[in-house]
């Protein structure tokens, strides 16, 4: 390959909190016993720092590739860079009531996974550069679609929570197993499609909850639930589109 190929990468573990039921749902309502206007304003809020939330992650891709000793730091530091994710979610969620600062700390963090995935882009760019349009399309097809069905058919899609936090815990420890003995590429291209199955269904529980169960001012939880399920959506098609070359 060539000095910036990333090493086999899962950051499905970053995943956000959940909304805390006791303490937060003291401070604001559900959504679902909020009256209309509030729960459309809820809502809007999600899906608008969702969608800014994607832009500074390009951002991040583009700073990437401006700074190439970013993507080599990134790619040579692997475990350095998964604490750090890690410790970005939970900064921002210990600041997700602070006005303005709740804001940085979620669109610094977007960014920075723009960065973290900036190296596997870069190659993927000289390889296949296809793909990632490809895969950029699939992913919103996908989110869209599955969010739509949601929305109209007004499903709750709680009854999943175990199964999808089950299926998580498998899927990052067989992709640590991989990194680290294993090395198969045949068990990344499995590992790829059941991440892209597993935050298809972290799509459908997470919506259902915004839709039912956040308290009002979650906003930012939502947004950042949202967009780690794209973002892994991203990687796994990315991934599969992709499996086998070199």
């Amino acid at each position: 390959m060539n000095d910036f190929e990333p090493r086999k990468t899962d950051y499905s573990s970053a995943r956000p909190w959940s909304p805390d039921p006791g303490s937060q749902r003291l401070q604001a309502p559900p959504v679902a016993e909020a009256s209309v206007g509030e729960r459309l304003a809820f809502i809007r809020k999600v899906y608008s720092l969702f969608f800014v939330a994607t832009l500074f992650a390009i951002g991040g891709v583009v700073l990437g590739f401006a700074f190439p000793p970013l993507m080599i730091a990134i790619s040579e530091h692997y475990w350095i860079t998964l604490l750090l994710m890690i410790g970005g979610v939970i900064g921002a969620q210990a600041v997700r009531h602070t006005p303005g600062l709740n804001l940085a700390a979620f669109f610094g963090f977007t960014t920075f996974t723009g960065i973290v995935i900036s190296p596997f882009l870069f190659i993927v760019s000289r390889t296949n550069p296809a793909s990632i349009l490809q895969a950029g399309v699939l992913t919103v097809g996908i989110f869209g679609g599955l969010t739509a069905y949601v929305f109209i058919s007004k499903r709750d899609f709680s009854f999943l929570r175990g199964m999808l936090f089950v299926g998580l815990i498998v899927i990052v420890l067989a992709g640590i197993l991989n990194m680290l003995m294993v090395g198969s590429s045949g068990l990344g291209f499995a590992l790829a499609a059941a991440a892209l199955l597993l935050f298809s269904g972290f799509v459908l529980y997470d919506t259902s909850n915004i839709m039912r169960r956040y308290p009002t001012n979650e906003y930012i939880a939502g947004a950042m639930d949202l967009y780690l399920d794209a973002f892994n959506i991203f990687l796994a098609i990315l991934r599969l589109l992709n499996s086998g070359r070199r």
